[in-house]
């Protein structure tokens, strides 16, 4: 494959296509050939650079520094990472539209910061850490369970209304998500879905608490490439033997996300039961590397 469409470099680094399309007119980051139809066609030169320049995204390189190491074929500075993150100021202002019950704010914010970066980047460095905040600290603030649930309601919608809208441009393996049997939390799993989507893969999303005798059924009669289950509690030893039992049952990888898996002490051994972590990048990479979107296993 020498050259190939948007929706491919896409697929292949996280970035949605707008977000390419921004970089090629305000940066001149990609020159991309076009064919007789005026459609952009990429290679692999452009696929790398893009990835160079979300890798020091992720180290906390603004958009225009990131750019301009690229394009001078510099290494990234030394000691960058001590700055001033550019996203403290976004999760200062995201909190302020919390407490103001302003979801036009919201909606401002999200979209102004994802016209910029690719949607892991967003999760990772804003919505996780906000997640996370309001969870720790407004239990104790005026109106802190009430501005919970008006963010985490928001947030809910916003994953959905991207993952449908994403939905259709996927042409990648097909996962299951869903959260372990008692489980209630699931925009961790939400958010892992959006990432996984703009990687390339397809999702199948049943929501929390899902009964695992459930999971077993949808696989007999849909074609489904794994399973991914997500629990942040600690669980006891009689889950995992559940599902090590399911692994073996529906014999397709099944995936074990979130903070549960961060503990496996009382894991059995099973071939095709896998361990993805807590940690939201380092999930992903291990599901891609277990089992990537496209090509052979």
């Amino acid at each position: 494959m020498s050259e190939f469409p948007i929706r491919i470099l896409s697929e292949q680094t996280g970035v949605p296509a707008t977000t390419l399309r921004a970089w090629e007119r305000r940066y001149g980051l990609l020159n991309p050939a076009r064919t007789p139809k005026g459609h952009r066609l990429y290679n692999q030169a452009d696929l790398e650079k893009v990835r160079q320049i979300v890798q020091l995204l992720e180290a906390g390189s603004t958009i225009s520094k990131a750019v301009k190491i690229i394009r001078d074929g510099g290494s990234f500075p030394t000691g960058i990472q001590e700055e001033r993150s550019p996203w403290e100021l976004s999760k200062k202002r995201v909190i302020q539209a919390i407490e103001a019950f302003d979801d036009r704010r919201l909606d401002a914010l999200y979209n102004q910061a994802l016209a910029v970066y690719p949607i892991d980047i967003v999760t990772v460095s804003l919505l996780l850490p906000v997640l996370q905040g309001i969870g720790e600290r407004w239990s104790t603030r005026k109106n802190g369970v009430a501005k919970e649930h008006f963010f985490t309601a928001w947030l809910r919608n916003k994953i959905g209304a991207r993952m449908h809208h994403e939905a259709g441009r996927t042409r990648g393996r097909r996962l299951l998500l869903a959260c372990l049997p008692g489980e209630h939390h699931e925009l961790g799993i939400l958010l892992f879905g959006l990432s996984a989507l703009t990687h390339g893969y397809r999702i199948l999303y049943l929501g929390p608490d899902l009964p695992l005798s459930q999971v077993k059924e949808v696989v007999a009669d849909v074609d489904v490439s794994a399973v991914l289950l997500s629990g942040t509690s600690e669980e006891a030893p009689e889950i995992w033997r559940q599902l090590s039992q399911l692994a073996e049952i529906i014999d397709i990888p099944l995936f074990i996300g979130g903070g549960v898996s961060d503990r496996p002490e009382e894991m059995p051994k099973s071939q095709n039961l896998l361990l993805l972590g807590a940690n939201y990048s380092v999930a992903l990479e291990r599901l891609e590397e277990s089992m990537p979107a496209f090509g052979a296993l």
